[in-house]
């Protein structure tokens, strides 16, 4: 009598084992897309922060030169004014993005839940 339940079981778990393997590799596909993306973001965000951090350094100091023997203090000043708003400029522009960030491995979870729909449409078709 316990060969029906057993057979049912164990074509279940075979069924579940099936899910779990696809479900890992589009995981892994989609983890490894997102470290490649992220990577090259990283790679160009810094090479950008520090080419332009060199360049508005050197702009400074060109003005504060060129305006040094007239009005070095209001060229400073102004030059920390325009620097600390465009900081928090970018401040707020980030918070902003990690705010409304696009979700992490969306297929996955898109298909995890197509298969929590169909699993629980079965549970209920055995049922009726």
């Amino acid at each position: 009598m316990a060969l029906p339940y057993l057979a049912g079981i164990q074509r279940v778990l075979a069924q579940a084992v099936g899910l779990a393997g696809t479900h890992l590799e589009l995981f892994g596909l989609e983890l490894q897309d997102a470290s490649q993306r992220f990577l090259g973001h990283l790679i160009l965000g810094i090479l950008a922060a520090v080419l332009g951090g060199l360049s508005l350094a050197l702009a400074a100091v060109l003005l504060l030169i060129i305006f040094w023997d007239s009005h070095r203090i209001a060229v400073a000043l102004g030059l920390m004014l325009v620097y600390g708003g465009s900081a928090l400029a970018f401040m707020c522009w980030l918070r902003y993005r990690l705010k409304h960030a696009a979700d992490l491995f969306p297929a996955t979870c898109a298909e995890l839940a197509r298969d929590r729909k169909a699993l629980l449409r079965q549970t209920a078709e055995d049922e009726a």
